[in-house]
């Protein structure tokens, strides 16, 4: 009886990297140019890959669109750690989100198709407003998640999607300061 040693199982890591670089590129082209511009195709050469490969991994363009956006949809780095430090980690976590393609870029740009506006709003809920919320508790937590998002928003759109010439050099680090100072006002607010 003779023994067959099989080959190492590269496909699934292979498979792993090929949905890896297609989400990229997806997020990459979503950023620049916007979800109704940008096709399937292209986002296949972006990525370097045969544009069935999209289909069988995210089965559409939407699909693939949700899953750009949900990837950079995270709530965890802002919330894992003390509660004190909370508005100075919020502004570490955006400045780390500077050097990526913008999902708020690919967000904003996706309102002009109204079913990707509405799915952008429904994953913001259900995966930053809603968690926050009750991370923050009390009776206006999601008053004061929805305002939170907002100085997020608002932040960087004035750094990546609109960007200020006047948010440069000393100027965004005070603005930082500021902004870690009001995000934390809102979380330090108690119940009334």
């Amino acid at each position: 009886m003779t023994t067959q040693i099989s080959p190492p199982r590269t496909g699934l890591r292979d498979a792993a990297r090929t949905r890896e670089n297609i989400l990229r590129a997806a997020q990459k082209l979503f950023a620049l140019k916007g979800y109704t511009t940008v096709g399937v195709r292209e986002v296949a050469a972006e990525a370097g890959v045969n544009s069935t490969l999209i289909r069988r991994y995210f089965g559409s363009k939407e699909g693939l669109f949700r899953a750009a956006v949900e990837d950079f949809l995270q709530l965890a780095p802002f919330i894992t750690g003390e509660r004190s430090d909370f508005g100075e980690r919020a502004v570490a976590v955006l400045m780390m989100g500077e050097e990526i393609p913008s999902a708020l870029a690919m967000m904003m740009l996706a309102t002009a198709d109204a079913e990707a506006r509405d799915l952008c709003s429904d994953l913001m809920h259900q995966h930053i407003n809603r968690p926050l919320a009750d991370w923050l508790g009390g009776s206006d937590a999601l008053a004061r998640s929805a305002q939170i998002n907002i100085l997020w928003i608002g932040y960087m759109a004035a750094r990546q999607v609109l960007p200020l010439p006047a948010l440069a050099g000393d100027t965004v680090n005070e603005t930082r300061r500021w902004l870690a100072g009001a995000i934390q006002s809102i979380v330090d607010v108690s119940e009334q």
